[in-house]
């Protein structure tokens, strides 16, 4: 019966003892007795155990190596004992040549030099956090942010370093810092424009309304003056308008085949009455048969801002023409030329940059606030398209506007 009774019970450890086999067992037991049995049964306790560990080191390695902050294990003279994948991919090392350096072959030489021997006792409690500028193994300086806590480990004094590469953070943050000055520029040359249109308009009102005995011709001189003023505040105002729309996606990009010449008969119409002050004539050279697809709704104030460009800066009696050319790449390419005052190379360098909203006051002197020619950048793009200028000073400037066909950006 105590025979059975132990078959039994082995049995049962055979089918819940994993990886003994029942023969294994039985040859224990053969060989070594019950004795030999329950030495088999801790070895196997011993082994699960050990295996359990082995497999959670390596989920715990897993999990350190998928971080996307490098970390370390440093001694306290800053020599780095352990680090995990993004701890060497970062800085350009290999995990092997890592483990070779201190924290002073990461660190811009200058700085390297202020590192004390040995990691000062006040850093041994709590946590430091900080953003300093790292260096990689080819030399590129780069901005971090590092986390480090003292921890005992086995009664040595370990320093866990926490390392993020913040290179986007950093240029994002510069990014939008440049934004804001930029847009703050350009709404406080915009405000200053429009005090000055308005203010031309109420004080030569006025002195049409309050002084008596005024010429013919100074009354005639003053209502110019506030006709132009006027002029030049709503061709603002409706650049503000687009600008804002644009800003906004108030509208949405919906290219179909149109008629150049007309959309180009439309814009001059719009800035005919400045034309005219001046002399100047616009001459398209755009063929009426002429078909593109694009939006009117976008093209319309690239076209216009660059006319009333081209008109500020001509002289009397000048001439402006309006072309397109088809280029190698079948893409129409739209011209618009002056024969004006041009621009130096500087000016040429800067024209589209962000920031530089202000412009150069005109033959007639008149003002503006580069708010149209960021305009026709921003309109551009939005049809996918390219702008860019030629242009020498004296010789007047040409600005030109590629723009790829839908069966050209879908090929991209």
């Amino acid at each position: 019966m105590s025979m059975i009774l132990l078959l039994s019970f082995i049995h049962f450890l055979f089918l819940k003892i994993n990886p003994f086999t029942f023969p294994s067992l039985a040859l224990s037991i053969v060989f070594g007795g019950i004795t030999g049995f329950f030495i088999a049964l801790l070895i196997n306790k011993n082994q699960k155990k050990n295996r359990s560990i082995q497999e959670s080191e390596i989920k715990f390695r897993t999990l350190i190596d998928l971080s996307l902050d490098g970390i370390y294990v440093e001694n306290e003279r800053g020599e780095i004992l352990d680090c995990n994948t993004m701890g060497h991919k970062m800085f350009g090392y290999t995990r092997e040549e890592m483990l070779q350096l201190s924290i002073r072959d990461l660190v811009p030489d200058e700085f390297a030099e202020m590192l004390p021997d040995i990691i000062p006792e006040e850093m041994a409690t709590g946590e430091v956090y900080v953003e300093r500028v790292n260096k990689k193994k080819d030399g590129t300086i780069f901005p971090t942010e590092i986390n480090t806590k003292f921890i005992n480990l086995n009664g040595d004094k370990r320093l866990i370093v926490y390392v993020r590469d913040i290179t986007e953070r950093k240029k994002a943050e510069n990014e939008l810092k440049e934004l804001i000055a930029s847009k703050n520029k350009l709404f406080s040359v915009i405000g200053h424009d429009l005090r000055g249109f308005y203010s031309n308009i109420v004080s030569f009102s006025d002195i049409l309304l309050t002084e008596s005995g005024l010429e013919k011709e100074q009354d005639q001189q003053f209502l110019s003056h506030i006709q132009q003023s006027a002029k030049q505040a709503d061709e603002l105002l409706q650049n503000i308008l687009d600008w804002a729309s644009l800003e906004t996606n108030q509208i949405k990009f919906n290219p179909v085949l149109v008629s150049l010449s007309k959309i180009i008969a439309v814009v001059s119409q719009q800035v005919s009455n400045r034309a005219e002050l001046k002399g100047v004539r616009i001459i398209s050279q755009v063929p009426d048969d002429l078909s593109i697809y694009t939006d009117k709704k976008f093209l319309g104030p690239i076209l216009r801002n660059l006319l009333a460009n081209a008109i500020k800066y001509s002289f009397e009696k000048g001439n402006i023409y309006v072309d397109c050319q088809i280029n190698e790449n079948d893409t129409p390419v739209i011209s618009v030329k002056d024969e004006g005052t041009g621009m130096n190379p500087d000016k040429l360098q800067n024209i589209f940059r962000e920031g530089t909203a202000e412009s150069l006051p005109g033959t007639g002197n008149e003002k503006g606030t580069g708010l149209g020619l960021k305009i026709c950048k921003d309109f551009t793009e939005k049809l996918k398209g390219n702008i860019y200028v030629k242009s020498a000073t004296g010789k007047g400037s040409t600005f030109y506007i590629e723009l790829p066909q839908p069966q050209q950006t879908n090929g991209k």
